[in-house]
């Protein structure tokens, strides 16, 4: 502001704003006298979109991750000291960096990497692998939203389990987690800004389970990952060494990374920790534990305690009274290490959930749960998953456990029936009028039923076996969105996606024309509005979860019951709708045969969807004690005491050795034995001593040959289909009334029997496989004969067999050939990119001279099915 007298003696003040905002303006007040102003006008900053969304996702990972480092108590109070160093049996092909400790040199560290920004984290199990992870992860973050260091990229902590590498490339996949994971981003030009933010590599994948693959797996897992990074990508890879180490020597470990290896804890630097963890009125009882920790670092329980996760069970287990620590010094209880920590682990899950007073001022109380049975609980949903070899425990793969798959037959009776009582009240009148009295009914619900199934049918030939996942929360003003999301999940080409887009649509507009201007025949009307409509939105609405799906289980439990609902009161409604019009415009009542349609086609939405699949495994589980009631609140107490994590929408254990000791502890229950592959035997008979085959083998030759009987499975997938359509229609149509109806049931199992049967019955098929050192694999199956290369074959293993894209139920010897290789016939083909070489029967498990065979003959392209090279 400047002053200066005019000729009148009165002072001519000047306001001069220079580069400021109207908001500065306004809280200037009022002025007196002139005001210059001078703006700088900048253009519009294109990446604005884009860096706002950034911080978003910043933010939400910020905070997802305190949560989980709150719960594992990582920084209360303190870090833990992991400290870590240059590994000593994988060469870094990166820079080379010192020794340090502490996530903070770690992340000062990798930014420092040029040119690229590649880390592998090696160490054995429970040695503070996840801990860098998620420490290393706070730290970027915080830099980037606290300090201002804009370069910094986001990173994105994921399990490499949810990566099916020979369908998605990299980019695909981190555009899919971010999408599922992070719904809520601010859109960019109109849509979702994760395919921009992979593109312009502003988030940091940090991959972890990379050991818990199949070894299969693991190296195509990393050869994809090598190709999607390019050049000049970052990552963050997380191992456990041996098997990184392998992979290392066979030239499949991360091009130009710096490997690093986490190192144990020291004893007294765990003493310290513990002491300012530990509560002050517990001084006394942490005293002997603290004591041992500094004077005796070779004590069982001291060496127990150099792995962080043993550290943060020994503080959960006994953070309160009465609970002992001194204890685990006790060497007559505890003479080994791993005695010390199959204790801990033993101690975990009480100390997880420990009793809680009463609170009667709360509306709602903390709920309790009861610490042994939470134990059997967590212990029967880790054996599960060790039996399945996975750690991502989703709730609509709880269906597959075997007691809701025993109890779905009596269970789709059951429900089927109520629903068809309360149809028949709802219809009751219109019984009394029509002439056909229960017959009607029974026609226009099976009719409802019959539309609803072919919907269905053509909806899963859309998705493939994903029509078994939870679907998107549907809204349908949301349209748009509902078709990018029907676009990505297709399993048909892109021809079929536009004929079906485009002609869907054109083909209902054609109908009702030709029924308004060329024949009123109301068969035209019903086709379109209650046939073709609901048709292509029942497709549209059943698409799985992805671009508005939730980040965590619960969102994707609201979500697919939003979708069912939406099916319910937009689908459903219109299959009524076209059989109302058809008999409203042949001159009857349309309402009744509205209704009747509608709850048909609503009872068949119902009993076949994901949802009630759920419901059915919840219930089952709880009734028979291996479930809570509230099995989502638990898992939710769960991840909040620290046994679980979230890995999108799905939970696993905080680490894979709780979940094998879980499963180890139930199996020990069950008397059954858990390995690798589950419950079942390492051992197996030797196809040879077997009287029906006969193996030779040379230096350079090996020969099998012999008969085998057929088992014909594949035809029970389609006839599985079926039938649960057919157990619908009997049920809510009434005709269960009928008792000599309920033979009817018999018919299509009687069909897949006799298939089966049949083919038991027929003359032993030849078989013969022959494998050569120089020139590669050839099989006979009856008359058909197929032969591979060893030059064209990448990968030879033993996989489920994929007939037409469906599960044939039974496992085969498989092969998968490079791009330029000459493509067997069509009926060899199993899906994937793999082909047909021997069905083995029912189980994975290889015969021991077959699999040396392949070991040898094979070398490096062999892939033992149970892990071993």
């Amino acid at each position: 502001m400047n002053a200066r007298q005019t000729d009148s003696g009165e002072p001519h003040i000047t306001n001069t704003a220079v580069d400021c905002t109207a908001e500065y303006l306004i809280q200037i007040g009022i002025l007196e006298g002139d005001l210059n102003l001078t703006l700088r006008v900048e253009p519009p900053d294109d990446d604005a979109p884009l860096a706002a969304a950034e911080r978003r996702l910043a933010r939400s990972l910020l905070h997802r991750w305190r949560a989980e480092a709150d719960a594992w108590g990582m920084t209360d109070p303190e870090p833990l000291p992991v400290r870590w160093t240059p590994s000593r049996r994988v060469a870094s092909a990166g820079e080379y960096v010192p020794a340090g400790s502490g996530t903070d040199t770690i992340a000062g560290t990798f930014l420092r990497l040029r040119p690229r920004r590649r880390l592998v984290v090696l160490g054995n199990a429970g040695s503070g692998k996840t801990v860098l992870s998620v420490l290393l992860t706070l730290e970027l973050l915080a830099r980037r939203l606290t300090q201002g260091e804009d370069d910094v990229p986001v990173p994105l902590v994921l399990s490499l389990e949810s990566w099916d590498a020979r369908r998605q490339s990299l980019t695909d996949w981190l555009v899919d987690r971010l999408r599922q994971d992070h719904p809520g981003l601010p859109p960019v030009d109109g849509v979702h800004p994760a395919r921009r933010l992979v593109l312009d590599r502003r988030v940091l994948p940090v991959l972890d389970g990379l050991d818990e693959l199949p070894e299969h797996r693991r190296a195509e897992v990393l050869d994809a990952l090598n190709a999607g990074l390019d050049g000049m990508g970052d990552a963050v890879l997380m191992s456990r060494t041996a098997e990184y180490e392998r992979l290392d020597q066979e030239g499949k470990g991360l091009r130009h990374a710096t490997v690093i290896e986490s190192l144990p804890l020291r004893p007294d630097e765990v003493a310290s920790y513990l002491r300012s963890a530990r509560p002050p009125a517990r001084a006394a009882a942490w005293a002997r534990l603290l004591e041992t920790l500094r004077k005796e670092p070779s004590a069982p329980a001291a060496w127990a305690l150099t792995s962080p996760l043993m550290v943060w069970l020994v503080r959960r287990s006994y953070e309160h009274h009465p609970a002992d620590p001194g204890e685990l010094v006790d060497r007559k209880r505890f003479p080994t290490r791993a005695d010390v920590e199959a204790h801990l682990f033993d101690r975990i899950v009480p100390a997880a959930f420990p009793p809680r007073p009463p609170d009667p001022g709360r509306l709602h109380p903390p709920r309790t749960w009861d610490a042994e049975r939470a134990g059997a609980w967590l212990s029967y949903l880790a054996l599960l998953l060790s039996r399945r070899e996975e750690s991502e425990l989703a709730w609509w793969r709880l269906y597959a456990a075997p007691l809701p798959r025993l109890l779905a037959l009596p269970a789709l009776l059951a429900a089927g029936i109520l629903l068809s009582l309360v149809i028949k009240a709802g219809m009751s009148g219109y019984t009394e009028d029509s002439p056909l009295g229960d017959l009607s009914v029974t026609w226009e619900v099976s009719g409802g039923v019959v539309f609803a199934a072919i919907a269905r049918s053509v909806t899963a030939s859309w998705f493939g076996q994903r029509i078994a996942e939870p679907r998107r929360g549907a809204n349908p003003l949301l349209f748009i969105h509902a078709l990018r999301s029907l676009d990505r999940n297709s399993r048909a080409g892109p021809q079929v996606r536009l004929a079906a887009l485009v002609g869907g649509p054109a083909l209902v507009v054609l109908l009702l024309v030709l029924y308004v201007f060329v024949s009123p025949d109301p068969v035209l009307v019903w086709f379109s509005v209650g046939g073709v409509l609901p048709v292509l939105l029942t497709i549209v609405y059943a698409a799985p979860a992805d671009t508005v799906d939730a980040a965590t289980p619960d969102e994707l439990l609201r979500g697919e019951q939003s979708a069912l609902v939406t099916t319910l009161t937009l689908v459903a409604p219109l299959i009524g709708a076209g059989a109302g019009a058809f008999f409203w415009l042949g001159g009857s009542d349309g309402w009744r045969p509205a209704f009747g349609g509608w709850a048909g086609a609503s009872a068949m939405f119902v009993l076949l969807s994901p949802w009630s699949r759920w419901v059915l495994a919840k219930c089952s589980l709880a009734a028979t004690g291996r479930a809570p009631w509230s099995l989502m609140a638990f898992l939710r107490d769960a991840r909040a005491a620290g046994l679980l994590q979230l890995s999108g929408g799905t939970y696993r254990f905080r680490n894979r050795r709780l979940q094998e000791h879980l499963a180890g502890r139930r199996a020990q229950e069950r008397g059954e034995g858990v390995g690798s592959s589950g419950t079942e035997p390492d051992r197996m008979p030797a196809l040879a001593d077997s009287s029906h085959f006969t193996a030779e083998r040379t230096v350079d030759r090996y020969h099998l040959r012999g008969r085998s009987r057929r088992l014909p499975l594949a035809h029970w997938a389609v006839l599985g289909s079926l039938f649960g359509v057919f157990v619908v229609r009997f049920t809510v149509s009434g005709q269960w009334q009928d008792s000599a109806a309920w033979l009817a049931l018999l018919f299509l199992p009687l069909i897949g029997a006799v298939i089966t049967v049949t083919g038991l019955l027929l003359p032993r098929q030849r078989l013969e496989l022959e494998l050569t050192r120089n020139g590669g694999v050839t099989s006979v199956i009856g008359r058909r004969r197929r032969s591979y290369e060893w030059r064209h074959v990448e990968e030879i293993t033993v996989r489920r067999a994929i007939i037409r894209g469906r599960d044939a139920r039974f496992y085969a010897l498989q092969v998968r050939l490079h791009a330029g290789a000459p493509r067997p016939p069509r009926r060899s083909r199993m899906g994937e990119g793999w082909y047909l070489i021997l069905p083995l029967g029912l189980s994975s498990r290889v015969d021991p001279q077959l699999g040396t065979a392949l070991a040898d003959f094979a070398g490096p392209r062999w892939t033992s099915p149970s892990g071993g090279r």
